[in-house]
């Protein structure tokens, strides 16, 4: 499935010409694997005579204490990190650092044995093997416990396919509010393969599901006050919890067709739907490209664009984001950085990689990291 070409295109800086989905996919020249790191002291980083197979990839081995986290997302201006998959249910968890092309491998035992659920600013959502839910932020350690899985209600007269309630049963969740800032906040996650809309408030004994009309849903983000839903179609429905606690639903804007997964994100103060494209490669579908769409709020249509101007987008099994690569020199304007967030034959983090839109290209950023049990997330310090 082609690139471009399904709607004018405009450009929000110099323009450039449309990629057409040509990539002959580069990334996938990463070795798939991981040299062991061996023991490690508590909160230390792995031996530097043992480096990964990736060339241009180093392993720190400065650091000391679980703060080093926190700092050094305070020195570097709250620059992402990407945790990648545990492949051996270890109490560590790997780190990449993409601005120095690091990798760290730091003591983390709150995330043993949990199901990282997606990730929202600074948090993560774990689900643990007795399908318990958390908040956890990883560079304060901070832990805010959600319902269980066994506290999800239905729709009446809707029934739920037969999908286990464990890890695989949360999609992607975002918070209205810093749960540390105020207890006034709204949990929304997407569930089931169904992709249904569900919420808690604190103070709710459980969480509240909605069959709510356009599904199934892809993506939702937090904006202006409101939660936005996309459809796999391509509609954005607009949820607003009015005075009386009640989310009210709108569609607020037409579809767009293409793409096997939707994203929504706010860029600049503007609302963005991207859309996924693949090639199949052994059975999965691997990134191949992406289109950019712009919302004309005042007639709900969609505007194709042809560049991000210094935009910079973090698309992945994460609440998506958008930074400036005029405010982060390190980032490469104009691109998307990608990890996967799709059920792989071979396992989650095999699809990763940083997508040009002036010309079309994937360039690898980090290792692959294959792993059964959790995907590789991007986590944007929120301190």
């Amino acid at each position: 499935m082609g690139c471009g070409g399904l709607i004018t295109p405009i450009s929000l800086s110099p323009p450039f010409n449309s990629s057409k989905c040509t990539t002959s996919l580069p990334f996938l020249s990463f070795s798939p694997s991981i040299m062991p790191f061996g023991a490690l002291p508590r909160l230390s980083l792995s031996n530097a005579s043992n480096p990964i197979k990736t060339k241009a990839i180093h392993i720190s081995s400065d650091i000391g204490e679980q703060s080093e986290l926190a700092h050094w997302s305070v020195s570097q201006h709250r620059l992402p990190l990407l945790m990648l998959p545990d492949k051996e249910r270890r109490e560590s968890r790997k780190f990449f650092n993409l601005f120095e092309n690091k990798l760290y491998d730091i003591q983390m035992p709150e995330f043993h044995g949990k199901w990282c659920c997606g990730s929202f600013k600074g948090w993560v959502v774990t689900v643990d093997d007795s399908s318990n839910i958390h908040l956890l932020n990883p560079l304060s350690k901070t832990q805010i416990q959600l319902p269980s899985l066994d506290k999800f209600t239905y729709p009446q007269d809707s029934f739920e396919l037969e999908i286990p309630r464990d890890y695989r049963y949360i999609h992607n969740t975002v918070l209205s509010a810093d749960p540390i800032s105020t207890p006034d906040y709204i949990v929304v996650t997407i569930i089931t393969n169904q992709r249904l809309f569900a919420y808690y408030k604190p103070g709710d004994v459980g969480w509240t599901t909605l069959d709510i009309p356009w599904g199934p849903y892809d993506d939702v983000i937090y904006y202006e006050g409101q939660f936005y839903c996309i459809t796999n179609w391509g509609y954005v429905v607009a949820c607003d919890f009015a005075s009386d606690g009640l989310p009210k639903f709108t569609k607020v804007a037409k579809s767009v067709n293409g793409g096997f997964h939707k994203y929504i994100v706010e860029s600049s103060g503007e609302l963005l739907q991207v859309s996924r494209h693949s090639a199949r490669r052994n059975m999965d579908p691997m990134t191949s490209c992406f289109e950019v769409f712009q919302l004309d709020r005042k007639t709900g249509k969609w505007i194709e664009l042809e560049s991000l101007g210094d935009q910079v987008l973090f698309l992945g099994f994460n609440c998506p984001f958008s930074l400036s690569a005029l405010d982060f020199p390190q980032l490469k304007a104009n691109c998307i950085y990608f990890t996967d967030d799709f059920p792989y034959k071979d396992g989650p983090g095999i699809d990763n990689g940083i997508y040009n839109l002036e010309d079309g290209s994937i360039k690898p950023y980090c290792p692959n990291s294959l792993s059964w049990n959790n995907y590789p997330i991007w986590i944007h310090p929120n301190l």
